[in-house]
């Protein structure tokens, strides 16, 4: 089928499409309150000194390769990018009615978009790497105001600073996940405690994922 808004084709099992976040399931279809989610938190490392020794054409180049190749994977996996601020990405995995398996969507996302990024380096040829720090937290969310777009909407839930109080901890291309989202894919994934994280009115308890 094809996205009546952008009229890119998409699987016929989903509730939004994942290229334009064009909601296509009714009410009765997609609950709207408790929905559990995994937001992802990934902002670029080192990338500011970086960019000072390239010109602007060619950080533009390189941002929008690599946040090209973010969207795909991110889609690939039946997740939504949310929002770009700066050289960092929000993204959401659950949407899909495959939402079953979107911990575990989440976990491979990331794993691939840090090999990306490593990729992205050598084909640069830089001088410095550029890495990324990661954060995944997995949190019930409910969806308000939606007016043909998830982006629209009004998504209330603590997985957006969950999940940013992660990446914020994060060392260089570590990922750092939640109790909830470890507690759901550890039988599938190494992981090794990091420790609980409190900032203002939120507290995780984070795990670091160990990569393949």
């Amino acid at each position: 089928m094809n996205c009546p808004d952008c009229k890119n084709n998409i699987p016929e099992d989903v509730n939004f499409c994942p290229y334009c976040g064009k909601l296509l399931s009714s009410e009765k279809t997609l609950p709207l309150e408790g929905l559990p989610l995994v937001f992802l938190r990934a902002d670029l490392s080192g990338f500011t000194n970086l960019s000072e020794t390239m010109s602007a054409e060619d950080v533009m180049v390189f941002l929008n390769t690599l946040f090209g190749h973010f969207y795909e994977i991110i889609v690939k996996y039946k997740g939504l990018l949310y929002q770009v601020i700066g050289d960092e990405i929000v993204g959401i995995f659950g949407f899909s009615r495959e939402s079953g398996y979107a911990p575990h969507f989440s976990i491979m996302a990331v794993e691939e978009i840090l090999k990306k990024v490593k990729e992205c380096n050598k084909s640069f040829s830089f001088k410095k790497e550029c890495m990324i720090k990661t954060g995944l937290a997995m949190a019930t969310a409910s969806i308000y105001n939606i007016r043909g777009s998830l982006k629209n909407a009004i998504i209330v839930t603590d997985g957006f600073a969950k999940s940013l109080l992660l990446q914020k901890n994060a060392g260089n291309n570590i990922v750092l996940v939640g109790e909830a989202l470890y507690e759901a894919t550890r039988a599938y994934f190494e992981y090794q405690e990091f420790g609980e994280l409190i900032e203002n009115y939120i507290s995780v308890r984070a795990y670091t994922l160990k990569l393949k």
